[in-house]
């Protein structure tokens, strides 16, 4: 925008000046080629194809393509989404995203972008556009979006960083510095102390393994343990307590006290889809131990899980533990399945699934044994 002075009639002079409020964003673009695409119809409302993941601003990010239609009510249009790849450390963020379908010399044929900034969080972790063009004008030869049986789309992502107060003016003799570098101090105490350097203090027994801690962290993150370990019972004063209550597996309790060191999930729980079991069992715990950071980090891994055959154990292990979030995680994909709640559970009553055990507030009984 142009700055100077204004000159009115009558020879006053009027000082202008001019400002631009601007958002500075960072953007990223990636081509997915689905190959055979004749052979991606029939997968079923619903079920995507996804990407190999490119980076925008440090986040890994995945096209999602649905051939057969995002919900049974979409199904006549094929859906394009973007998606993050979410983690703990991550703050919310805001995007907007184009897709292009590409011909076959590289040049657009079809493009649909998002009508605003979406927000990427724990709830929300895909965005897309869930009529992106019917399978009807896809396919059509005047598109010529089809080439080799196979198309190809174009996404740009582009990300809303957070908006700067003030632009810095670089004036002569003035001496700018760098602002200090964010704290530090808890990290480099849980690093000392998982280090071992520090002696242990409390030693634990679960399924006959022995873990050793430090009293003061392992409280500090659990009112359960805070309880236990702190309290008034004839448990504080002993040298190995049993905390597994026949519940918690010596497994999870590892992946508990990873997490109580690092403020993160263990590797085995964090990747991989082998890890569903693992990050069950650490959910259970985490309800156990009272310890909501964790569960709500397990419940929204599980969430990356639910699909047909895991729905319904799911939404009944949301409802006992009390979990909002995996619940409605399961509702919007029973909804976007076209299954009903009731239907949901007539299934779960028909299997004669056991009930999963509900969260025990108490601290354990002083054991009997030594």
């Amino acid at each position: 925008m142009g700055v100077g002075p204004s000159v009115a009639d009558g020879g006053d002079t009027t000082a202008v000046t001019g400002s631009i409020s601007e958002v500075p964003k960072v953007s990223g673009t990636h081509e997915f080629t689905i190959r055979e695409y004749s052979r991606t119809k029939g997968m079923g409302v619903g079920k995507s194809i996804l990407s190999q993941y490119f980076s925008v601003d440090g986040r890994r990010w995945y096209i999602r393509f649905y051939p057969d239609g995002y919900s049974t009510a979409d199904g006549a249009w094929v859906a394009f989404y973007a998606q993050t790849l979410y983690k703990p450390q991550f703050r919310p963020v805001r995007a907007e995203f184009t897709f292009q379908l590409l011909g076959p010399n590289g040049d657009v044929r079809h493009t649909r972008r998002s009508d605003r900034a979406c927000k990427y969080d724990t709830f929300c972790n895909s965005w897309g556009i869930r009529r992106y063009i019917t399978r009807e004008q896809l396919e059509s030869a005047a598109l010529g979006a089809i080439h080799a049986d196979s198309i190809t789309v174009r996404c740009t992502v582009t990300i809303h960083l957070a908006r700067r107060r003030s632009l810095a003016i670089n004036r002569p003799g003035l001496v700018q510095m760098p602002p200090p570098p964010p704290s530090n101090h808890g990290e480099n105490a849980l690093r000392f102390l998982a280090g071992g350097k520090a002696p242990f203090d409390v030693r634990f027994d679960v399924d006959g393994e022995i873990f050793e801690a430090h009293r003061m962290v392992v409280a500090a993150q659990s009112a359960w343990f805070e309880s236990l370990l702190y309290g008034h019972g004839r448990e504080a004063g002993k040298d190995v307590l049993e905390v597994g209550g026949g519940i918690v597996t010596a497994e999870a309790f590892r992946g508990v006290l990873h997490f109580i060191y690092t403020d993160e999930l263990p590797p085995e729980a964090a990747k991989g889809r082998g890890s569903y079991d693992l990050t069950l069992r650490l959910f259970e715990a985490a309800d156990y131990y009272l310890i909501e950071r964790l569960k709500l980090m397990c419940a929204c891994r599980l969430g990356d899980f639910i699909k047909d055959s895991t729905v319904d154990e799911l939404m009944e292990i949301a409802e006992d533990y009390s979990c909002k979030d995996l619940g409605q995680a399961c509702r919007n994909f029973a909804a976007r399945r076209g299954l009903s709640l009731a239907a949901i559970k007539r299934r779960l009553l028909s299997s004669g699934a056991a009930p999963a055990t509900r969260r025990i507030m108490d601290v354990p009984a002083p054991s009997t044994s030594g």
